[in-house]
């Protein structure tokens, strides 16, 4: 990264790394509630209006929304920290899940990147938390560091919830840098400055939308970057939180941002190195419309999956109140499943849900994903693979819808 990469402004401000020669730490400008965007107009018509579509969705589906949004949590998760170089997958979080809380099952698994992605669900659950005690006024340096804290619990060297004390580096060696963040120094008073947008409450005619500020929110929280490492989960755990704030779902954009992850970082770097906000504006708002026609597919698509396994189990003439009933409505928020989590969750003997999970194996609702004869486990395929299904597409849609 070289001086002259900075914008003019940039370039007044930015900071001399001490004892790295033609080093300079960018020092942001304050934040801004808004920036000008005339090409994201439209898309900013487009993603409002899909919101209100998922919102009402949800509205009309209480019963299905619990599950669909929990599973969409843990994909967000398995996503994110894939982003930053983990390899577990969506089967491997929710299995490490079901170790978490049942030790007599299935052995624990010893597997750190597993670990490390549910640490994202457990993070975002405190944050959800305070957000529904407290609103807006929750989202602020205590939040953010909590985030961290519970995010980056096993990992020590990351000094977990506590500000960085030294210079940090978007790509390694210095000399060769990405982008280098503010001097820790700055970083309080950096922050500080975010948590005014972040507790924003409208005032008068004039309103700014959660979708402006929690673009600008996460570019400018990546810029102070105020932590040793976890900055881009930290930065993206405030998104879905940010929107529930705001009386918005709580929309899941990693997903979406994995997709296009080389346009993501270039995006954020335009806006860091050169104050350019219209490539991730138009990035961010893409994503959110993405996310939320996605979202409202997959109401349309388990509720027609679990129709079908009824009409399955009503063909075979299985009581209602039998335990394959109560079975298969786990499944649709759980598609990874063993015996011993499915006895758990339904409250019954062992061998009641081993029957019914054999059955639904013949009926090929559920296949097993291992040959053990012992603790094995089971997949929900049709759950799992609407998950995933379509992803691409709905990007590249809303791609176009915003050139339209």
């Amino acid at each position: 990264m070289r001086k002259s990469d900075l914008h003019p402004s940039l370039q007044q401000t930015c900071v001399p790394v001490f004892g790295k020669g033609g080093c300079y730490a960018v020092v942001p400008p304050p934040v801004p509630m808004q920036v000008d965007a005339p090409s994201c107009h439209v898309l900013f018509v487009l993603a409002a209006r899909e919101l209100e579509v998922l919102r009402e969705t949800i509205a009309r589906h209480p019963d299905m929304a619990d599950l669909l949004l929990a599973m969409l949590n843990r994909r967000e998760a398995v996503d994110s920290s894939q982003i930053e170089g983990t390899h577990t997958g969506f089967d491997g979080l929710l299995l490490h899940e079901i170790e978490q809380g049942n030790p007599d099952g299935v052995s624990a698994s010893a597997d750190a990147d597993a670990q490390e992605t549910f640490a994202y669900v457990r993070a975002y659950m405190a944050g959800r938390a305070d957000v529904e005690r407290d609103g807006v006024r929750a989202l602020g340096r205590e939040l953010i560091s909590t985030l961290h804290r519970v995010l980056m619990a096993d990992q020590p060297r990351a000094t977990p919830g506590e500000l960085r004390t030294v210079q940090n580096y978007i790509g390694m060696p210095p000399e060769m840098a990405r982008f280098i963040p503010p001097p820790p120094d700055r970083v309080p008073a950096l922050l500080d400055d975010l948590v005014r947008l972040l507790q924003y409450e409208p005032e008068g005619v004039m309103q700014v939308s959660v979708l402006m500020r929690a673009a600008i929110a996460h570019a400018q929280f990546e810029t102070i970057h105020p932590f040793l490492d976890g900055n881009g989960r930290t930065g993206r755990l405030l998104l879905p939180l940010m929107f529930m704030a705001a009386g918005e779902p709580a929309i899941h954009l990693a997903t979406f941002l994995k997709v296009r992850q080389r346009d993501y970082y270039d995006a954020l770097l335009e806006v860091q190195m050169r104050l350019n906000w219209e490539p991730w504006l138009r990035l961010f708002l893409e994503c959110v419309i993405a996310s939320a026609r996605h979202t409202v597919q997959l109401f349309a698509v388990l509720a027609s999956i679990r129709e079908r396994w009824r009409s399955m189990l009503t063909e075979r003439k299985k009581r209602r109140h039998a335990t394959i009933w109560r079975a298969v409505a786990v499944l649709l928020g759980q598609p990874i499943i063993t015996v011993g989590e499915l006895a758990r969750r339904l409250e019954t003997a062992f061998p009641a849900a081993n029957g019914a999970i054999e059955e639904l194996v013949e009926m090929d609702i559920l296949r097993p994903t291992n040959d053990r004869r012992r603790n094995r486990v089971y997949a929900a395929h049709e759950v799992l693979n609407a998950l995933y299904t379509g992803l691409d597409a709905v990007l590249a849609d809303a791609g176009r819808a915003g050139r339209g």
